[in-house]
């Protein structure tokens, strides 16, 4: 496993690296959605247990949040609730999960408040196949020309989903386990974290500071509370796939660290350390310990689900 979650590089040759300058020609790099795709639900195809806590965009989701630099090039730019992130580049700049449409104004505006030029993104890295984390892509696509970066298993739920105003969702790279992105000297690598979405991708960089060098990681998310484990005919295999994603989890060395939602890294908590912090103190953002931490507790909630449902399940048989 050390050479899975290698930050430095991923000693694969059957891997792929893109580049935007040297980025090489593939028959199957670029995608395009065909018109006429099936309309299918996508809390059926995940698995999620109720389809409204999913499709309908809760109260103050949306409402910005202090954008702030979590470490070196990687900024905070989401809401309140859900994460967004941009790695800049003296090439241009990479955008983390367009979110919402009516989230992307928010981002946009975060962007700027940094003294960015959201013009300058030039990849979108999608995030996982949720609405909440996708709607908005096709929007970041039109203001900004980015080439949109998608996991191979996260395809068909992309190719279902419909945007607001029948946009087209846009999949310009597709992107495998151990797969990097690079921009302007910056590299990121891909690692799937199935099982929240079948090709949930999480992404791991280098990060300096002060001299040092730091294991940076966007988490996808580990949030199995809300998936149907039991009879889950759409996606049968999500229980032996989570679990696993909690193993690989506990041996990735993230030492700065966030995620997809900021409760999951205790966004609200850090910023206020961060509003406090003083020269020579460790970053707030610096949390390895937070990490590991994170991981048992999701893996807790994981196993307390699978018990019940599967509980559930036999008392209906008995019935």
């Amino acid at each position: 496993m050390a050479a899975l979650w290698n930050w430095v590089e991923v000693a694969a040759t059957s891997q792929q690296h893109i580049s935007l300058s040297t980025r090489p020609a593939r028959e199957n790099a670029r995608m395009k959605v065909l018109p006429g795709k099936q309309s299918v639900k996508l809390c059926t195809l995940i698995g999620i247990t109720t389809c409204s806590t999913l499709m309908a965009q809760p109260p103050g989701w949306n409402d910005p949040f202090p954008p702030h630099k979590v470490m070196d090039n990687l900024y905070y730019v989401g809401t309140t609730q859900l994460g967004s992130f941009l790695i800049t580049t003296p090439e241009g700049h990479i955008l983390h999960s367009g979110n919402y449409e009516t989230s992307v104004p928010v981002i946009k505006a975060a962007v700027e408040q940094l003294g960015f030029d959201f013009a300058d993104i030039k990849i979108l890295i999608s995030g996982h196949a949720h609405p909440d984390h996708i709607e908005g892509d096709a929007l970041v696509k039109e203001m900004t020309n980015a080439e949109v970066v998608v996991g191979r298993l996260e395809l068909p739920y992309h190719q279902s989903f419909d945007t607001p105003g029948g946009k087209e969702q846009p999949v310009d790279i597709i992107i495998d386990e151990g797969d990097t992105i690079s921009l302007g000297g910056t590299t990121l690598t891909a690692h799937v974290q199935a099982g929240h979405t079948k090709g949930c991708l999480a992404w791991s960089l280098s990060l300096k500071e002060n001299g040092r060098t730091y294991n940076g990681f966007i988490e996808c998310s580990l949030n199995g509370q809300f998936l149907r484990y039991v009879g889950n005919e759409e996606y049968p295999e999500i229980a032996s796939d989570i679990r696993q994603t909690y193993k690989k989890a506990k041996e990735i060395p993230a030492q700065v660290w966030v995620s997809s939602h900021g409760v999951f890294y205790g966004l609200n908590e850090k910023y206020e350390k961060l509003e406090n912090w003083q020269p020579g103190e460790p970053n707030p953002f610096y949390d390895p310990e937070g990490y590991k931490t994170h991981v048992k507790e999701f893996e807790e909630i994981f196993v307390d689900t699978l018990v019940r449902q599967t509980t559930e399940a036999n008392n209906q048989q008995a019935d």
